[in-house]
């Protein structure tokens, strides 16, 4: 959608292969990681509306023995213009997107489980409305600067396949729903990447 947003996906690339090398050499993860992922979102807001890529950085803590539970505060954030939408004017805008996620596995066979997710977000949206070109109704010359600020709730739930013995979990959400004040909603599947993070070394007597 932007040069900069289409530079992402070869950071979180070479994120998942310097991970790699970092965790080759052991198999004694901890309860905490650090989460990478990439979707596709469709957005509407007070007054913008568009499509775009989103990524999402987070750090992720399971609770309990099992580690079914987990608590995930996250940094969600993308670039949306209105492609496919005919009825708007042209627009540019960014989002960015602080919030914090329950993870439930629901269902879990072995590494796989069924994931459900809850949380709050708070969401900050800022760009050019009406700058001319393809997608307006009618040709417009001026442009007008616009930002706005969201409060609420978000859901999903996806497929988590976390081997034991891997330094890296996945996960496939093909759902995710933000719903917020003002007219509000973000919708986006996404592919997530949790990279483990070693336990701290127990000092010996």
């Amino acid at each position: 959608m932007s040069v900069k947003n289409n530079k992402v996906i070869p950071v979180l690339i070479f994120m998942i292969w310097s991970s790699s090398s970092v965790f080759a050499q052991t198999k004694d993860f901890g309860k905490n990681s650090i989460e990478a992922g990439v979707g596709l979102g469709v957005n509407e807001g007070w007054s913008e509306l568009g499509m775009g890529f989103v990524y999402t950085l987070g750090f992720q803590r399971e609770i309990g023995l099992d580690g079914r539970l987990r608590i995930n505060p996250n940094l969600l954030f993308g670039g949306f213009i209105p492609i496919g939408f005919t009825d708007t004017e042209e627009q540019f805008y960014r989002l960015t997107n602080l919030g914090v996620d329950v993870n439930y596995d629901l269902i879990r066979v072995k590494s796989v489980s069924l994931v459900v997710t809850a949380g709050a977000f708070a969401s900050y949206s800022r760009g050019l409305i009406g700058t001319g070109g393809y997608w307006c109704v009618e040709e417009n010359e001026q442009s007008a600067y616009f930002s706005h600020v969201y409060f609420g709730a978000k859901g999903a739930f996806g497929i988590r396949l976390n081997p034991k013995k891997s330094k890296l979990s996945y996960e496939l959400r093909p759902i995710n729903i933000h719903v917020g004040s003002r007219r509000f909603v973000l919708g986006y599947p996404m592919f997530e990447i949790a990279f483990k993070l070693h336990k701290k070394a127990t000092p010996s007597n």
